[in-house]
């Protein structure tokens, strides 16, 4: 899809968006989500790390969003080189307010990434197909002067990542922030209700040791995490409720 297209698109659902608000009353949220808020307490081979809220979260997300986060770190490593390769998941689910779960791209150029490339990465899991955005982001290191962190041959360090995510709504989900507004526009208009959201995502750092076999194996951390264990919290991919998953906060 060319990018006037897609712009086009998106003024279209802005325009229904201005029109759906002028003349229907604000509908109330449904507190079901299409989720368990839920992720592995135990990974084969890593050790984790239950994360909290950073101050960015805090920032922009309000108070009765649910948010659960954590990181994934392979044994037998050194700490360094251990926490460098980490999985770091994050669950979030809106609160009375979906549109409260802004575009990655938001908190990501605020802590200085640059989103080399974008893709949708198709895979099977255990509950049938599951599409997610990867953006390829990139950033320059600096030291905590500010000034340029060099290497030897004097040449500025440039640090790389892969950032997953998607929306998952009461019965399926979609890489595509667009298609989340149009659904959650076009579903509220029908049920008389707001739908509540999540947004799952996954991050990687690329183990610059390896430049040639870094990116994807760095990938391949990613995608085979969300694979394995997207069924364990995502509905629409056969999750279940358990007793061990976090409450969602009241609207």
């Amino acid at each position: 899809m060319g990018f006037a297209m897609r712009n086009g698109i998106f003024v279209m659902m802005a325009a229904v968006t201005v029109f759906c608000c002028y003349f229907f009353s604000n509908p109330s949220t449904d507190p079901r989500a299409g989720v368990v808020v839920w992720l592995p307490d135990q990974v084969p081979g890593y050790k984790v790390d239950g994360g909290t809220m950073g101050e960015m979260e805090r920032k922009w997300l309000p108070i009765d969003t649910t948010y659960l986060k954590k990181s994934y770190s392979e044994i037998g490593l050194p700490d360094e080189v251990a926490n460098y390769r980490a999985i770091h998941a994050t669950l979030i689910v809106a609160g009375s307010d979906s549109r409260s779960l802004h575009r990655p791209q938001v908190c990501l150029t605020a802590q200085g990434w640059a989103i080399a490339k974008r893709e949708v990465v198709a895979m099977e899991t255990s509950g049938g197909p599951l599409q997610v955005m990867n953006f390829h982001l990139e950033r320059l290191l600096r030291n905590e002067d500010g000034s340029p962190r060099l290497n030897d041959k004097g040449k500025q360090l440039k640090q790389r990542a892969y950032y997953c995510y998607w929306w998952v709504g009461p019965g399926d989900s979609t890489p595509y922030d667009e298609e989340k507004v149009w659904k959650s526009v076009v579903n509220s208009i029908i049920s008389g209700q707001n739908e509540r959201w999540a947004y799952p995502s996954v991050m990687v750092f690329v183990d610059e040791r390896f430049p040639q076999k870094g990116p994807e194996e760095a990938k391949m951390r990613a995608n085979e995490f969300i694979r394995v264990y997207a069924p364990s919290f995502q509905k629409s991919l056969g999750a279940v409720d358990r007793a061990d998953a976090l409450e969602l906060r009241d609207l």
